[in-house]
């Protein structure tokens, strides 16, 4: 939430490359938070064009650099399937990772060609199978047993193979993850083939029989906003067991697809203590200094000696990442107006926004998000308040009890690092979807206009 101490708020500032002008604005790729919103209107998502680029590029650099094989990396398009922000992402070099016909049929209008592009997700419809067919998608990584039968059945149909990764779920939750973004354990994740049930095995059984499915690795994913790099690792060495079992059935592995998960420095997923404290006494816990430990060279490091250790002595598999929040997060931001305060003396202050949980704000239900007055980037704090969204119902609210500044109707603010599943989870309520804006150089141009009533209308039959 917002520092009291003002060089906490510059050091913040410095981790998103923002600065403030002389009337003490928040300013992003040279340009004014106060003028975008004046020209755009708010709700407003900015995009800082450079930031991004060299976000997306040094990520490929660091792990290209830290791995003595083979590497890819594919932006997981979930994470913020927006495509004038996918493009500057392609143009830094990185692939592709989707997981619907919709963000399939994206990344080909948006020139990646199917050897650029890896297909995961447990719900692959019979239209997405054939579609990856017949664009001659690199991989599809395998969900369960049902899955890799199914698409046996539709390659034989179609006559052309499949190249595929089993994707594992090896029992593994991050420390301190919470159940509902950890996706690599057994009892609360649907995800991967059950290690520990013996399906891997299995998987290898029906294999034999299977003359268009080609086996060429594994691929694993342990959960979303990971703090701890160590825990990429450990997750990792657990696949072992599925290595030596591959080799018994004759195949070699030659790909090792990590996922992504990686978290950013300057926002985090609340605990389960945490988020069981806040949802019970509106209690919120202050956000720690960043966490200089959520880095790329961490992430790489801990993930390329968990691979060397797995292939000991092998020869090493490609490498394969799907970043997302790590790339986008800190990259954007969600600019609101305050529309007017409501105060019970001695009881509770609201502040109510243009956005709130039932239309943009969704991440901040369970993850610590800063915010600014962007007016005032360097005002102190003088007191709790509850942040409320415009939608008539008691739940639309961004953060409850947090400490703010004293505030204006009017007066603009900003939600940081909105650059991950704001977009993606983004709903109407009876409100328009907002404009995103990129801005370089002083310079801004929109990449998605504001919704207008016409479109929200436009496919329902009066």
């Amino acid at each position: 939430m917002i520092k009291q101490n003002n060089n906490i708020k510059t050091i913040l500032m410095n981790g998103w490359d923002l600065k403030a002008n002389q009337l003490g604005e928040l300013v992003i790729g040279g340009c004014s938070a106060v003028h975008l919103s004046n020209y755009y209107g708010t709700p407003l998502h900015v995009v800082n064009h450079e930031s991004l680029y060299r976000t997306a590029e040094s990520f490929l650099d660091t792990v290209r650099s830290d791995y003595p094989g083979k590497t890819s990396v594919h932006f997981a398009f979930k994470c913020n399937p927006v495509p004038g922000i996918i493009k500057i992402i392609k143009t830094a070099g990185l692939k592709a990772e989707v997981m619907s016909e919709f963000e399939l049929l994206l990344a080909l209008k948006l020139g990646y060609t199917g050897r650029e592009i890896v297909v995961n997700g447990p719900y692959k419809t019979d239209k997405l199978i054939s579609l990856c067919i017949e664009n001659d998608i690199r991989f599809i990584n395998i969900d369960s047993l049902y899955e890799l039968e199914h698409l046996n059945r539709i390659c034989i149909h179609h006559g052309r193979d499949m190249d595929i990764l089993l994707r594992i779920n090896p029992d593994y939750t991050p420390s301190g993850m919470n159940k509902a973004s950890a996706t690599a354990g057994r009892s609360n994740s649907l995800f991967g083939l059950d290690m520990k049930g013996g399906e891997v095995w299995q998987a290898f059984e029906q294999l034999k029989k299977m003359k268009r499915i080609n086996f060429k690795g594994f691929h694993i994913h342990i959960g979303t906003g990971v703090q701890d790099t160590d825990d990429f690792k450990r997750a990792i060495l657990k696949l072992k067991n599925c290595v030596q079992i591959a080799e018994e059935f004759g195949h070699t592995v030659e790909v090792m697809n990590v996922g992504g998960g990686l978290g950013v420095p300057f926002s985090r997923e609340m605990t389960k203590l945490e988020l069981l404290w806040y949802q019970t006494f509106d209690h919120i816990s202050s956000t720690r200094l960043p966490n200089k430990d959520v880095s790329f060279k961490k992430f790489a490091d801990s993930v390329s000696k968990g691979v060397k250790s797995l292939f000991d002595n092998k020869r090493y598999p490609e490498l394969i990442f799907e970043p997302g929040r790590c790339i986008t997060s800190q990259n954007q931001l969600l600019l609101l107006n305050v529309h007017q305060i409501k105060e019970r003396k001695g009881i509770r202050k609201w502040i109510i926004a243009n956005a709130g949980i039932g239309t943009l704000t969704m991440p901040t239900f369970f993850e610590h998000h800063e915010i600014f007055v962007c007016n005032d980037i360097y005002r102190n704090t003088s007191g709790k308040a509850t942040l409320a969204g415009p939608g008539c119902f008691a739940a639309d609210v961004i953060y409850r009890n947090i400490p703010m500044p004293e505030i204006n109707p009017g007066e603009l603010i900003a939600i940081m690092d909105s650059g991950a599943y704001f977009t993606s989870w983004e709903s109407n309520f009876g409100f328009p979807k907002p404009a995103i804006v990129s801005v370089l150089q002083g310079e801004h141009s929109l990449l998605r206009e504001r919704e207008t009533f016409e479109d929200m209308v436009s496919l329902d039959i009066f």
